[in-house]
């Protein structure tokens, strides 16, 4: 955690100022520290570089933790499976099987071998109108980030494709936050590894509420994050309207109103932010000013299955082929 974030952090509980105890630095970046508030008395730490700043009151479903667990528990007991997913030769591997590999070689700090596991792989398994669409939301958000001065904050940001895309764009700080540690630090090894972490710092936030101080940031992004917020999604775009300074760039796969098989089970979910239409009124009541930059329907399928481990897939939805309206959205 870069230690120029220490001016614009408080207490995500009580919004109190901070006291600072530095351990460990590593030029500018603060890799063992302790923050507490002086007001309420709660403690953050700051620890292998990566700050949290989680509060006890919210409830949260840390899939990457689960999934993680999963998949361990179930090599652990299959020594002959552990050794067809991580020693065999790539080519006899499904594409989930590889993305299983990578993550697991990326946890266990072998990221040359995650990073060959995973080469290719995002194109084996979405559609190509999909990853095309992507690509050049990506390629957007990175250019505009690139204008701003810092630092850029990027909301729930899971495998890092973003950050690692604005960093390389040269971007200027950037803070990747999740509220799961463990995918966090898979983001950090991967950027030591590519010699791009002293562009970004790495902070456990949750969306809901956040240590960042009124006003305090100038550019916020998310890809395929931010829509996925389902529990108090309300609550999250007000308190990023709260920290944010300037522009909100998102982008996300949006479900059709009329699709007759999402569309009922995210109405009957309550899902808040599943469809365009809600999440731009969303949007406008959290203060948000909304436009969608870049827009196109695009056909969807379900991600493969594991061939190795029952029912492993790498995203759960969508569930049948579908169109979707793949969007860029714009805020201020």
């Amino acid at each position: 955690m870069h230690e120029s974030l220490v001016e614009i952090l408080q207490c995500p509980a009580c919004r109190g100022d901070l006291r600072w105890a530095i351990e460990e630095r590593d030029g500018g970046v603060l890799l063992e520290a302790d923050a507490s508030c002086e007001d309420c008395g709660a403690v953050y730490q700051v620890r292998e570089g990566i700050g949290a700043f989680l509060t006890p009151d919210l409830q949260r479903t840390d899939l990457w933790e689960e999934e993680h667990t999963e998949l361990t528990n179930y090599l652990d007991k299959h020594p002959d499976l552990r050794a067809r997913l991580l020693d065999g030769p790539l080519e006899e591997l499904e594409p989930v099987d590889r993305m299983l590999r990578s993550e697991y070689l990326t946890e266990s700090g072998d990221i040359a071998g995650a990073e060959e596991a995973s080469r290719g792989v995002q194109e084996q398994l979405y559609t190509p109108e999909l990853n095309e669409l992507w690509d050049e939301c990506l390629a957007h958000m990175a250019q505009i980030s690139s204008g701003h001065p810092g630092p850029i904050v990027d909301v729930a940001s899971g495998r890092g494709t973003l950050v690692e895309l604005m960093a390389e764009a040269g971007s200027a700080l950037i803070v990747a936050t999740d509220f799961s540690v463990r995918v966090l630090r898979r983001s950090r090894r991967r950027l030591l590894y590519k010699g791009q972490a002293g562009r970004v710092s790495h902070l456990v936030v949750d969306a809901r509420k956040t240590p960042f101080c009124d006003e305090a940031i100038p550019a916020l992004s998310s890809h395929m994050g931010l829509a996925n917020i389902i529990e108090g999604a309300s609550d999250a775009l007000a308190e990023l309207r709260r920290v944010c300074g300037g522009v909100l760039l998102f982008s996300h796969a949006f479900c059709r109103p009329d699709d007759p098989v999402h569309a009922p089970i995210l109405r009957e979910f309550g899902h808040p932010l599943a469809f365009l239409e809600d999440a731009m009124e969303a949007l406008d009541s959290a203060g948000w000013n909304a436009e969608v930059l870049i827009s196109r329907r695009v056909p969807v399928k379900p991600t493969p299955t594991s061939e190795l481990i029952p029912d492993m897939v790498v995203d759960r939805f969508p569930l049948a082929d579908a169109e979707f309206d793949g969007v860029l959205v714009a805020a201020c």
